[in-house]
């Protein structure tokens, strides 16, 4: 591969097509953290090919229908198509639509146990029931052990219903762990029903995927608690989602803060619109450009009616009688220099003091690990300074041997996508640690590749981005009825065709081309261009070989960059010297290799 240097007046230089060259090269896998497929599973949605696309996808996300709907997307920020029309693919919302719009439910025949150890995973949240699912399919007896009255973690105590309507956990948490003969142990608490020693004791090897289940403490500026938080009518974000989420009473008042902003945060506000408060505040610290949550939950929350204020912090909460919240005084703030995590500091501006008046106050600062179940001292085991287990980062496995621990419990909260990664990589680990060296067995998915020529017909390159489909505002107020209503099938595969499959490359055979510059002509994009191999950087390779061997000749440049795979130039090629491969990376254990496959020229 050859590819242009703007830092070098215009020079030429050689592209090693090396394992890392690819992953760069299609950067919507690398960015997501369980490597999905997008490029292909997208590819089949294009083709209305739905089922195969969920299947395709259960292989590497696990809960598709789940994360189509709440998955933090670090994928669409790197997608290619933001080059060209400044919007990313939405390879989020496509994930549901294969799920939407699949014939089948595809629940998967149970393994047989084929070997003697077993395993125990605390928590049934993203990173267990990833692990769980691996191991399962390796031949493991599987155990997992959770608090919550349904299998899930955050996907069921932490995301609200109109999020995540409970059929599709049921489905691919609960019927999906039941298929694969995963035994789940519901409202068990680990270190007060259970303890980990016994099941250290009773168990080949265990899997803390426990979360962050604390919240963070609400505090201001000075990083103590404000004063106040122990009054009636302030609460905890992650509590006050589950005791929505599990039917429990919940107090919402008329007017309501959160503070914080990140997904807990959203989730809090708009559920709060949804018990009918009149008015909601979100404030937070820093800007709107440093907020955690995306831009389209902040648009959907504004909708809603939910106001925002930034740089902001709270200094006490207040009280007409001593007892219930009455609003809360707040300052200023101003940016000053990155902390440790490289976002600016708030800083407090001095009189700058104002009081919100609410009658209920929601902290969303973040949740922790909680610790206090595990006998540290008893087991000998490495901690951190707030008692986490320290993990090897290759294996996952703590200083105790056979107990490993992963996802956000020794992360940090996170998201789910992160999560699900840790977990099947830990699976890898704990089948290594006991004496077997073979993986979970693929599930069989016999894929066509999408046609690379479809550009020429569909125009896929002026296709625009659409946001979802969601309810409109007046039928947006019920805690039980889902606010987003998803692609259509037509509308499902339109998005899809935007997608610039970056797994497929340009090849030119050097032995047949003719310099012909036809496809030079042809591309719509100039990507392609002849160059004399004098413009080589100096020191090249091919620059060597110009000036000692061939004294002098051209050759064809590609810039993957500006390519979108239309295909025009193998049609305008006289001599076929081009064609389209498509690159394949595939990861085991955070090891890459490429394969290339051939490209199928399908017809719709």
């Amino acid at each position: 591969m050859l590819d242009q240097d703007a830092d070098l007046d215009l020079l030429y230089q050689t592209e090693i097509a090396d394992p890392d060259w690819y992953k760069t090269n299609i950067p919507c896998q690398v960015g997501c953290p369980a490597r999905t497929d997008v490029s292909n599973y997208i590819g089949l949605i294009s083709q209305g090919r739905f089922d195969e696309a969920y299947v395709l996808n259960r292989r590497s996300n696990v809960v598709p229908g789940v994360l189509g709907r709440t998955c933090a997307r670090p994928c669409e920020p790197v997608c290619r198509r933001n080059k060209v029309d400044g919007q990313q693919v939405a390879i989020c919302w496509l994930k549901r639509a294969s799920h939407d719009h699949r014939e089948y439910r595809h629940l998967p025949e149970r393994p047989a146990i084929t070997k003697t150890e077993k395993i125990a995973i605390v928590g049934a949240g993203s990173a267990g029931v990833a692990c769980a699912r691996e191991l399962a399919e390796m031949g493991y007896a599987v155990t997992i052990f959770d608090m919550y009255p349904a299998p899930g973690g955050m996907m069921v105590g932490g995301i609200p219903v109109w999020r995540l309507p409970r059929e599709v956990t049921k489905e691919e948490i609960d019927e999906y762990l039941e298929a694969l003969g995963v035994e789940v142990r519901l409202n068990t608490i680990v270190g007060k029903d259970v303890q980990l020693t016994d099941l250290l004791r009773d168990y080949s090897a265990v899997y803390i995927g426990a979360g962050c289940m604390l919240s963070n403490p609400l505090t201001g500026p000075d990083n103590k608690v404000v004063p106040g938080s122990d009054l009636h009518g302030v609460v905890a974000g992650l509590p006050f989602l589950e005791k929505i989420n599990f039917g429990e009473p919940v107090y919402v008042g008329k007017r309501v803060v959160v503070l914080g902003a990140g997904f807990t945060a959203m989730d809090c506000c708009r559920s709060a619109i949804r018990f009918g408060a009149e008015k909601v505040y979100v404030l937070y610290r820093r800007s709107k450009e440093e907020m955690p949550s995306d831009e389209y939950e902040v648009d959907e929350a504004m909708l809603e009616h939910v106001e925002f204020q930034y740089l902001c912090s709270p200094v006490e909460i207040l009280s007409d009688d001593g007892k219930h919240v009455s609003g809360v005084k707040m300052v200023r703030n101003r940016l000053g220099d990155p902390d440790a995590g490289g976002r600016r500091r708030p800083l407090p501006v001095p009189g700058s003091e104002y009081v919100v008046e609410c009658d209920q106050v929601i902290s969303a600062f973040g949740q922790y690990a909680d610790t206090s179940w595990i006998p540290s001292e008893e087991l000998n085991l490495e901690v951190n300074r707030w008692g986490i287990p320290l993990v090897d980062r290759d294996t996952w496995m703590t200083s105790y041997p056979g107990l490993f621990a992963g996802g956000d419990f020794t992360e940090g909260s996170r998201n789910l996508i992160s999560a699900i990664a840790d977990g099947r990589d830990a699976a890898a680990s704990i089948n290594h640690y006991l004496g077997h060296e073979d993986g979970p067995a693929e599930q069989p998915v016999e894929i066509e590749l999408p046609d690379f020529r479809r550009g020429m017909v569909d125009d896929y390159e002026s296709i625009p981005y659409q946001v979802i489909p969601s309810l409109p505002l007046q039928k947006r107020f019920s805690i039980t009825v889902e606010s987003e209503t998803g692609y259509s099938p037509e509308e499902a595969i339109t998005q899809a065709r935007r997608c610039l499959q970056c797994q497929l490359n340009i090849m030119i055979d050097p032995s047949i081309c003719i310099l012909c510059s036809g496809c030079v002509d042809i591309c719509p994009y100039d990507c392609i261009s002849m160059q004399g191999l004098t413009r080589m950087v100096k020191g090249d390779p091919l620059h060597q070989l110009a000036e000692e061997t061939w004294k002098g000749g051209a050759d064809m440049i590609i810039d993957e960059e500006k390519c979108i795979r239309c295909g025009l130039c193998i049609v305008r090629c006289p001599t076929d010297a081009i064609s389209m491969v498509q690159f394949q990376v595939k990861s085991a254990n955070n090891r890459w290799s490429v394969s290339n496959l051939p490209v199928l020229n399908n017809t719709r």
